[in-house]
């Protein structure tokens, strides 16, 4: 039998359950256990690492953060690694504690939209009664995130082409101008967002996701969710009993 969940609006459910409860984790002995558990299912429905780690790799800048601050923010217990130097255990462990809990939310995400196509995901949020404007706009986000990324790199090439040149690091002149840019592509962004707009409600739209049909219900999904779900749940009582 197929452990994944067929039905995705029970899939998104399952998921958001097991996130919610996997940040309620607080030791690092159960969080240890839930990044493995976390990891096993990846590797039991033969995720591609690939497809993980592209979500993973934009979230180690803030896990570097995060070691980097409360290791010299926290008080308590300190050791030293340098003579003038002296970073905070319980800081290290507080970073551990927000950094696995951000792991294995990213190992969720990557259990559910593995072969689920984007269109599915929202047409998911859609049958869990999201509210459809809420819907629309992260559709347009994704759909024009490149359209406005491919915008400013060209007003860039365009300066850089009559002259502007940053040598510096720390350029006041050059950043004046880049602030330019910004309120200029901002005001692109928004005529183009007016031109489409009138453009689709001259062809009928009218704020509503247009229906599509799902992968039908079937009685083992709830199966399937608890399969999902209680492990993360069992973890989380056992770090309520180990507190």
């Amino acid at each position: 039998m197929s452990l994944t969940i067929t039905y995705p609006p029970l899939r998104i459910v399952a998921a958001l359950l097991m996130i919610v409860i996997g940040v309620s984790v607080h030791h690092t002995e159960t969080l240890l256990l839930l990044l493995a558990v976390g990891q096993g299912w990846i590797g039991v429905y033969r995720v591609p690492l690939s497809q993980f780690w592209r979500r993973l790799r934009l979230a180690v800048p803030f896990i570097l953060f995060s070691f980097v601050f409360f290791s010299f923010y926290e008080h308590g217990a300190m050791i030293s690694i340098a003579p003038f130097l002296q970073i905070s255990v319980d800081g290290l462990g507080k970073a551990f504690v927000y950094s696995a809990r951000l792991v294995f939310t990213l190992q969720v995400l990557t259990l559910l939209f593995n072969g689920m196509p984007l269109p599915v995901f929202f047409q998911s949020l859609v049958q869990l009664k999201l509210p459809g404007i809420f819907v629309e706009l992260m559709l347009f986000t994704l759909r024009f995130m490149e359209v406005i990324r491919d915008e400013a790199l060209r007003m860039l090439q365009a300066l850089r082409s009559r002259g502007m040149q940053r040598k510096t690091f720390f350029s006041l002149s050059a950043y004046l101008i880049l602030s330019r840019l910004l309120g200029s592509l901002l005001l692109r962004s928004f005529q183009r967002s007016e031109r489409i707009y009138m453009g689709m409600m001259s062809r009928g739209y009218r704020g509503i996701p247009p229906a599509q049909d799902l992968e039908p219900y079937q009685s083992t999904d709830i199966a399937r969710l608890l399969l999902w779900v209680l492990p993360v749940l069992g973890l989380w009582l056992l770090d309520l009993i180990y507190m």
